[in-house]
């Protein structure tokens, strides 16, 4: 299994729409792009956390189903949507 991580630090708080827009298009993908395990839109619930308020926590088979996930169309709007809206994020891949 491969899991693939994304924290986020917004520009401003995310809106109920934005919220419920990224959680939509995870389902989208997970529907859509093969060798989806999971694919979650969290909200952190540390306060140790700094301006990380939200993550990404995405399991796959393995790392090309990965590589084929980050490469994918169904993946564009999501991209895009937080590239829009966020200041900062960090990712963190690994094998599990």
């Amino acid at each position: 299994m491969f899991r693939h991580i994304v924290m986020l630090s917004f520009n401003a708080p995310l809106t109920e729409q934005d919220h419920e827009e990224i959680t939509g298009m995870c389902q989208t993908i997970k529907n859509e792009i093969p060798g989806i395990l999971d694919l979650r839109f969290a909200t952190n619930a540390s306060d140790r956390a700094h301006s990380y308020t939200h993550a990404f926590v995405a399991d796959f088979v393995d790392a090309a189903a990965h590589d084929h996930y980050q490469l994918a169309p169904a993946h564009v709007p999501l991209k895009q949507k937080v590239v829009a809206l966020s200041r900062q994020l960090i990712v963190l891949d690994y094998e599990a």
